[in-house]
């Protein structure tokens, strides 16, 4: 089977291609046996830039034969700020309802949160989301202390 693709989404291709091999790799080095498909996919997707003008943007490692996206491309790449936002927003929200989850189990107890509906358990934990919101967007990280370190 052949696609016919223009530069421009080819363009997209290697944002797709950095962008899953950013939520593959991103918090872990190994490589495993199941990444498998997706790395020789991507070798064939990067193989593929000097027929679309893109050289400038993948290398190609000489020893291993291996192509990569370099500096070139994650400096001119939006995917890039995209991720960024992306990070940035999943921090808040995972901070905001780790927190929240905390507290609300603190507040009520496990035996006591199994016995409310689900009504009052989405209730009265947004409570506690509300107040971690309005917090870190007045203030983002200042008022946020550990204690015993």
């Amino acid at each position: 089977m052949k696609i016919n693709i223009t530069k421009k989404e080819y363009q997209l291709f290697l944002d797709m291609v950095y962008l899953n091999d950013w939520v593959l790799h991103a918090h872990s080095e190994e490589r495993t046996e199941k990444e498998k498909p997706y790395k020789e996919l991507e070798q064939k997707i990067l193989a593929f830039a000097n027929e679309f003008g893109m050289e400038e943007m993948v290398e190609r490692n000489e020893k291993t034969g291996e192509h990569f996206l370099n500096k070139e491309f994650t400096t001119h790449s939006q995917i890039v700020k995209h991720i960024e936002n992306f990070e940035n927003a999943t921090f808040w929200e995972e901070l905001i309802e780790r927190l929240a989850r905390r507290d609300f189990i603190k507040k009520y107890g496990e035996e006591a949160i199994l016995q409310m509906s689900i009504s009052e358990r989405f209730e009265k934990e947004m409570s506690f989301h509300q107040e971690y919101h309005k917090e870190f967007g007045e203030n983002g990280l200042d008022n946020l202390q550990i204690h015993n370190l």
